[in-house]
């Protein structure tokens, strides 16, 4: 029934579907997504938001069939299609083109983080891509760190320029963090600045001040830390000094 009503939807919204052939093109359609997006409920969800998708069945299964020979299958596939639908009908040789670029810098086929390069790469200009390359470089960085960082973390592209900027400078000024970290551990520039990296500093300072820790950890160990493991670790475990640290962590939301 709800598959149904989406159906509906997708026709309200993308009126020219009613043009298309059923048997040759919306049934068909409809079934590949229904193979991709295992999930009901992603199913349901990509039916309803990507239905303009449903009349071009010989393109976007064309490229379903080119992005599969380089591997990306399974919840690859589905997650691509979630979050960047309009690949799945672009020209065959844009699409070739945007996952040779992404092999020519060192992804592999068949390798997991190939689609995460093909997301960021798809989704922003040649222009901009390089100019956020650009900024990573003018902070010490070498052209090779910079693509280095992009393939450990291919999401950080699709970070703002004014957010890799404001982390750069905190990480590598106030911090002190030799640039290896940030090249190895490229992730930690995607955290909050606000809610994850400044409040954690401010325990880590506490910590230190307090001479709370036997062996002090790392800065980047306790960045990583999950929010549950960090408050473990390094608030409640200290009973008698919890309600400071826990100020210096959460004080932004108290004044606020």
């Amino acid at each position: 029934m709800r598959v149904k009503i989406t159906c509906y939807a997708s026709v309200w919204k993308n009126s020219t579907i009613l043009t298309s052939s059923l048997g040759k093109a919306l049934v068909p359609s409809v079934e590949t997504i229904r193979k991709i997006m295992y999930k009901e409920k992603n199913f349901i969800q990509v039916l309803h938001r990507c239905g303009w998708i449903l009349p071009k069945y010989q393109k976007f299964v064309g490229n379903v069939t080119l992005l599969e020979s380089y591997g990306i299958v399974g919840s690859q596939l589905s997650m691509l299609l979630k979050r960047q639908s309009r690949l799945f009908v672009a020209p065959q040789s844009t699409l070739k083109n945007y996952i040779l670029r992404a092999v020519d810098m060192g992804f592999n086929e068949n390798s997991r983080m190939l689609v995460h390069a093909l997301h960021t790469i798809s989704g922003l200009s040649s222009k901009t891509f390089r100019r956020k390359l650009e900024l990573i470089q003018s902070f010490g960085f070498s052209k090779d760190e910079s693509l280095y960082m992009f393939k450990r973390c291919p999401n950080l592209l699709r970070t703002s320029e004014k957010k890799l900027k404001v982390g750069m400078e905190f990480f590598l000024h106030t911090v002190m963090l030799p640039k290896s970290a940030l090249v190895h551990r490229p992730m930690i520039l995607m955290y909050s600045i606000q809610d994850r990296v400044v409040p954690r500093y401010k325990v880590l300072q506490l910590l230190i001040s307090k001479n709370l820790c036997k062996k002090v950890p790392s800065y980047v160990y306790l960045l990583c830390l999950s929010e549950e493991m960090f408050l473990d670790k390094y608030i409640s475990r200290f009973r008698k000094n919890a309600e400071s640290l826990l100020v210096a962590y959460k004080g932004h939301h108290l004044e606020a």
